[in-house]
């Protein structure tokens, strides 16, 4: 048995080289014969492997390109032996004379070995057979190749003037062409057309000597070719002088730069493949690479050596002193004249699209305050300033501007209604009927005026805003520079920000409310074409009413409409009131949908109403479509538990729900009372059953600590509601964090998620007067005796909400979170010297900012009289704080973090000192809606308008 076992070992080692059995000192003898014996002819047990090829060429091979692989195999009972079948002429195995190693390599050039068959070498090559032998079995490996064209491409970045490329990163290694000269400037001499005003051509052989900055285009290979490439390459503009406007003829400026022209690049006067005085005066300006031939100023010829996949070609932009818009060229690759290299198969070349981005200086138009959206009423002249941009352009250099109208994205203004007024130069101070600004050496801002000229007839307003914006709502020009006139003019300036200026029809205060008379507003809205929909309270003979006007833009004191319910109780309505502007579809055609909804308070129970106990709220909706003369009412409905159900923030989604938010002392149907007073919101749907639209409560939420929670905002976005207050309990799941908190209640749309509740503020009682949510950002509005910083913890790298020391005197502040309950920013609005008291009664948005208005008894604007209204225009921005990476010192970590800025803030004592903001809207950015209350003999009720600035826009004569 032992010699049978010894036996089979030897047949199984003799697979083994003979190589591994060389005998080291401590080899017992034994082993050594038992090799011996293994090699003398023991009879295997298995049969040796087929010849197999390992691996798996390519399928693709390209033109003019090597084709490489480097086959192996095993198996076999001897040295192997290769062969190539139905292979290409380009295809064939390495000859090599060491056949004792495993393994082959194939290779071959398609269109060059085999024959230098070119194009003829491209299609499919299926069936290759590599046959491997050992001289008993056959091994076959299959398979197929394509040969493609090596094509070409072109790749670049958008070009600017006066700016050059940024070097490449590996030029001159590997694959990459060597960088072009990229250093200094070119010269180029143009000549240019001069136009007189009117647009005819005044001079034709204008000449100029510019500075020209290098460019760079990639030229890009698919695949390294074995042969050196030459290929013809061409600039080419759409540009052509005979594209006219209108019925002109050239030479004129209107075929020069009309409208196709304007953005279509000048061939040899904007861009050249190299500066015609490059090298005058023995100058070596941007001497082209070795591997670029100039053909002409717009043609040439590059030249890609064997092994080069990525190469340049330089072109210069000229740095002119004419303001452009952006203007497009092609670069084309059109011939192929040496190598095996390819085009487009379709076109024949290959072409890509260019862009020159402008760097002329440019002028932007502000209001005063630097607003770029302002209003002036009719008939008033108002001040504005033009600032100029240079850029790199020398200070010395003196700039023109020339004022219009850009009627295509104006409002309805016509040259009729306005006039530009500029500065009178034989009269510093004076200004003169002109729209040409000069800003001469030194100088960047320059002053000029507008009129809006009353032209006693205002228009009727239309009941279709879509056929006629000027008339239904009020015109607005579109300040900017005459781009026509500017073009082709040296040193007139490019277009920069464009100021929207409103021109207002209503002039003197809008009287809506008289205490000593029953009616006391609570509430507005600005809505379509300016209308100003005001919801009061009416106290007639004892009995309690809801009154509802609806103004229009002009101020006229007889209301376009009104509405008048009597609430059936012994409470005071106290409306609130929300608008909503959207578009529906109804029978395939879309329409525009206006609708607002009143909410009011009443103990007893209103027409079609049941009173369910205590204060309920009812709810009336108002509609009006686009070819509708006025609005009617389409649902009322009235809703309420056994307790107090006070409404506080009223909103409609772009579906027509209905949000609510308030507090109630009872308990909502399904949901749960926390006790005190709880907060609760609600979506209301219109329903239709048998054509009646009536009001259905999709859902209700409520939530609530034991103690006593107060409502201050409401935030809709889509389906999903956002309500803002404070509690002097513990409404989340966190501690509470002071006396009194914050808290932030997200409400997911469905009444099976439940709401997600943040407790907010500080160790301090915060208190709140307003809230509303916008751009992704809950802002809050309040007043006290301490204010607000944002600190930023460099450990963690957050921002944290620090309440400052106790104050003097009360003061404002606005503090913002995202809609995670995240702390954002806090600013602290106080009167000079912290000597009177500041009161917060009004929040809104405007144009991007916020606007808050209140009351104060100091000097809250600089160099004001004591006491009166104030309002303060905030805007967000943010700031970066940077990091040290503790893993790569040399890297750093930016942290964005938001930032509160007051824009301005502006006091009205000539209101006295009793008035009072009782709401604030604003519309179309345009003016900034506010409800005023102030004492007259009795507490009277009014609308002002105020401007972006601040400025008061109706005091009356």
């Amino acid at each position: 048995m032992r010699a049978e076992s010894i036996l089979r070992s030897a047949c199984v080692l003799s697979y083994l080289r003979v190589s591994v059995f060389r005998r080291p000192k401590s080899l017992r003898p034994g082993w050594v014969l038992l090799a011996v014996l293994a090699m003398a002819g023991c009879k295997s047990e298995k049969s040796p492997d087929a010849p197999t090829v390992i691996g798996t060429p390519s399928s693709t091979a390209y033109l003019g390109v090597e084709y490489y692989y480097n086959f192996g195999a095993y198996g076999g009972d001897g040295i192997l032996d290769y062969s190539l079948t139905n292979a290409p002429s380009w295809l064939g195995l390495e000859d090599t004379s060491n056949k004792a190693r495993q393994g082959i390599i194939m290779r071959g050039v398609p269109g060059v070995t085999g024959g230098e068959r070119g194009q003829d070498d491209l299609g499919d090559y299926d069936n290759i057979n590599l046959t491997t032998t050992d001289g008993r079995r056959l091994g076959v490996q299959p398979f197929d190749i394509q040969v493609k064209t090596n094509k070409l491409s072109l790749s670049a970045e958008r070009f600017v003037e006066g700016s050059r490329s940024a070097d490449v990163e590996g030029a001159g290694e590997g694959e990459i062409c060597a960088m072009p000269n990229m250093e200094g400037t070119g010269r180029h001499a143009i000549t240019y057309n001069s136009y007189a005003d009117d647009g005819y051509l005044k001079s034709a052989d204008n000449t100029v000597t510019l500075e020209t900055y290098p460019v760079l285009v990639k030229v890009l290979l698919d695949q390294p070719s074995v042969q050196t490439s030459q290929i013809a390459f061409e600039l080419r503009s759409e540009y052509d002088p005979a594209d006219c406007d209108d019925s002109a003829t050239p030479p004129s400026k209107a075929c020069e730069f009309s409208s196709l022209n304007r953005e279509r690049a000048q061939l040899v006067n904007d861009v050249v493949l190299a500066g015609n005085q490059n090298g005058s005066g023995g100058s070596q300006r941007l001497p082209q690479p070795d591997y670029i031939q100039v053909i002409s100023e717009t043609s040439g010829v590059i030249t890609l050596e064997r092994g080069i996949t990525e190469c340049f070609i330089r072109l210069e932009v000229v740095d002119d002193r004419f303001a452009e818009p952006t203007e497009f060229l092609e670069l084309a690759l059109t011939e192929v004249r040496q190598g095996l290299v390819s085009l487009a198969e379709t076109t024949g070349e290959v072409a890509r699209s260019l862009s020159i981005a402008d760097n002329a200086p440019t002028v932007s138009f502000r209001s005063l305050r630097d607003q770029t959206v302002s209003t002036l009423n009719e008939g008033e002249t108002q001040t504005f300033k033009a600032v100029l941009d240079r850029g790199d352009a020398p200070a010395q250099e003196v700039y023109y501007a020339r004022l219009t109208n850009d009627e295509e994205s104006s409002g309805g203004a016509e040259p009729e209604d306005y006039e530009f007024l500029v500065a009178d130069e034989n009269a510093p101070g004076n200004f003169v009927p002109g729209n040409d600004l000069t800003f001469p050496a030194g100088t960047n801002t320059v002053n000029f005026q507008v009129k809006a000229i009353d032209d006693a007839d205002p228009p009727p307003a239309e009941e279709n805003p879509e056929e006629n914006v000027g008339a239904d709502s009020d015109e607005y020009l579109t300040i900017t520079v005459d781009k026509s006139y500017h073009d082709g003019r040296p040193r007139y300036t490019g277009e920069g920000n464009n100021l929207k200026l409103w021109i207002n029809e209503m002039t003197a205060p809008l009287m809506v409310g008289d205490a000593a008379a029953g009616l006391v507003p609570g509430d507005i809205a600005v809505g379509d074409g300016g209308r100003i929909f005001v919801a009061s309270s009416l106290n007639s003979a004892d009995v309690h009413h809801l009154r509802i006007e609806i103004f229009n833009r002009f101020g006229d004191s007889e209301p376009e409409q009104g509405f008048t319910f009597p609430t059936q109780g012994a409470v005071a309505p106290q409306p609130i009131i929300a608008y909503q502007e959207r578009t529906n579809t109804v029978a395939n055609e879309t329409r525009t949908r206006r609708e607002f909804a009143v909410a009011i308070r009443t103990d007893g129970a209103i027409a079609g109403g049941n009173h369910a106990g205590g204060v309920d709220t009812a709810i009336y909706y108002f509609r009006r479509d686009a070819n509708d003369a006025e609005y009617t009412e389409v649902w009322r409905g009235q809703f309420g538990t056994s307790g107090n159900d006070i409404p506080v923030e009223l909103a409609l989604n772009s579906n027509g729900s209905v949000f609510l938010t308030g507090t109630t002392t009872g308990t909502w149907p399904g949901e749960s009372r926390g006790g005190g007073t709880d907060p609760y919101i609600q979506r209301i749907d219109t329903t239709t059953s048998s054509g009646v639209e009536r009001a259905e409560i999709a859902w209700t939420a409520q939530n609530g600590s034991s103690a006593e929670e107060a409502v201050y905002g409401l935030g809709v976005s889509n389906s999903v509601a956002y309500g803002i207050g404070t509690t002097l309990g513990q409404i989340a799941e966190d501690t509470a964090l002071g006396g009194q908190d914050l808290y932030l209640t997200e409400y997911s749309g469905s009444i099976e998620v439940p709401p997600a509740v943040r407790q907010l503020g500080t160790e301090k009682s915060d208190t709140l007067n307003g809230a509303l949510v916008a751009d992704s950002f809950v802002w809050m509005m309040g007043d006290g005796l301490f204010g607000y910083n944002r600190v930023i913890d460099e450990e963690e790298y957050i921002a944290r909400l620090e309440a400052r020391p106790q104050s003097n005197s009360k003061l404002g502040y606005l503090l913002t979170y995202n809609l995670n309950g995240e702390f954002d920013a806090a600013i602290s609005l106080n009167d000079k010297g912290d000597a009177g008291t500041e009161s917060l009664t009004g929040l809104a948005r405007f144009d991007g900012d916020t606007v808050l208005g209140g009351q104060t008894t100091g000097e809250f604007q600089d160099k004001s009289a004591a006491g009166g209204l104030f309002l303060a225009r905030v805007e967000r921005d943010t700031e970066i704080v940077e990091e040290k990476d503790q893993d790569n010192p040399d890297e750093i970590i930016e942290h964005t973090f938001g930032k509160l800025e007051e824009v301005w803030r502006t006091q009205y004592p000539s209101l006295g000192a009793s008035a009072r903001i009782e709401a604030l809207d604003s519309f179309e950015d345009a003016e900034i809606t506010a409800l005023v209350s102030r004492e007259a003999g009795g507490r009277v009720y009014e609308i002002l308008l105020f401007n972006g600035d601040g400025r008061w826009l109706n005091p009356g004569p």
